[in-house]
């Protein structure tokens, strides 16, 4: 009877573990039967398509182009000496005179002091010599020596003092200091590197130019430029530089200068676009153009995928300028190609694709 007792819950537990395992097993193929499903559905990326259209555009010009700061200036040791002290950070704004740092002058205090007193001793000497050559005393010949020594005192201490003005370093103009070469303690020769200044009140962005293109541009001509980091703001520069002559790419250096905005502030290394109408020979030329949504990448970087055999292709493209919602396409494109213009954020380069639009 205590068998009985015994076997009965036994038997139970038994057929619950049964049970249980046959329910997991059941799930666990009802879960990957719907992840397969599931793999199937998303297998190929839904996607719309856009044509590359021919239009007819103004010949403006449209350059790629980075910014610098429009004066950099390295400051250096101009006497040799122990930095006593550096009194900025980087990325620290200064002004035009403000005190950088200095140099340990102890040395040539010291050689200052013994000049002056040495150039006294020469006054005095020069005053005795007066009074000895208005009697005869000496000659003429003695008197011009004294004189000559004397002046070389005074040449003497004024050299002096200048190095002594070398041992503090004032920044020749407002701007933000970029990097600090040395530190405290550290021993500076004449012409080593102490710090670096940027102003950046004023921004310039270099582009390079064909040479068919050249001759549109004049000195003080006003452009338009547009950055990546604020597309929606158009700054407005002017040409200060032209180069005169061309690179291997036969290409021409242009420099073109703009206030920098407290507003939406630009910093050296940023990319912009500048725009340049065409003055000297306005007309309309064919040109290819996207949507802009088809972009993925950088402006200096710029990339699209393309719909072929079924697949997205990524392909590299040079851009010009934006018309509205569209962009003229310089390079990678032919008008027979179709665009992807929306789902690029699922793609890959090769990965199956459903056109949903026609």
């Amino acid at each position: 009877m205590k068998k009985m007792k015994v076997i009965i819950p036994v038997s139970i537990l038994v057929i619950i573990i049964v049970w249980g395992i046959t329910t997991l097993s059941s799930n666990k193929e009802a879960i990957d039967k719907k992840a397969k499903q599931t793999e199937t559905i998303i297998a190929k990326i839904p996607v719309s398509i856009a044509d590359v259209k021919s239009e007819l555009i103004d010949s403006d010009l449209e350059l790629i182009g980075t910014f610098e700061a429009r004066k950099e200036i390295n400051l250096i040791a101009e006497m040799q000496g122990r930095l006593s002290s550096i009194l900025v950070n980087e990325g620290q704004s200064i002004s035009k005179g403000q005190k950088l740092a200095t140099i340990d002058d102890a040395s040539i205090s010291s050689q200052l002091a013994t000049a002056i007193a040495n150039l006294e001793k020469a006054k005095k000497d020069m005053e005795r010599y007066e009074n000895l050559l208005g009697v005869g005393a000496i000659s003429l010949t003695q008197f011009e020596e004294i004189s000559l020594g004397l002046k070389r005192q005074e040449t003497n201490v004024t050299s002096i003092k200048q190095q002594l003005k070398y041992s503090t370093i004032n920044s020749p103009m407002s701007g933000v200091v970029k990097e600090v070469f040395l530190e405290d303690g550290s021993f500076a020769n004449l012409g080593t590197a102490i710090l670096n200044v940027v102003d950046i009140n004023n921004m310039k962005i270099i582009v390079k130019v064909d040479e068919k293109d050249i001759v549109k541009l004049k000195v003080n001509q006003k452009v338009n430029i547009i950055t990546e980091v604020y597309p929606s703001v158009k700054f407005e520069g002017i040409v200060n530089q032209i180069g005169v002559q061309a690179d291997e790419a036969r290409k021409y250096k242009i420099s073109v200068e703009l206030p920098n905005s407290k507003e939406y502030p630009l910093k050296a290394g940023m990319y912009g676009v500048v725009y340049i109408p065409n003055t000297s020979n306005s007309y309309k030329e064919p040109a290819l153009t996207i949507p802009r949504k088809s972009l993925i990448g950088s402006l200096k970087q710029p990339m699209v995928y393309i719909a072929k055999d079924g697949k997205a292709k990524l392909i590299k493209v040079k851009v010009g300028r934006s018309l509205k919602d569209r962009v003229v396409v310089l390079d990678g494109l032919k008008l027979e190609d179709k665009v992807i213009a929306t789902g690029q954020l699922n793609l890959d380069n090769g990965r199956a694709i459903e056109i949903i639009n026609n």
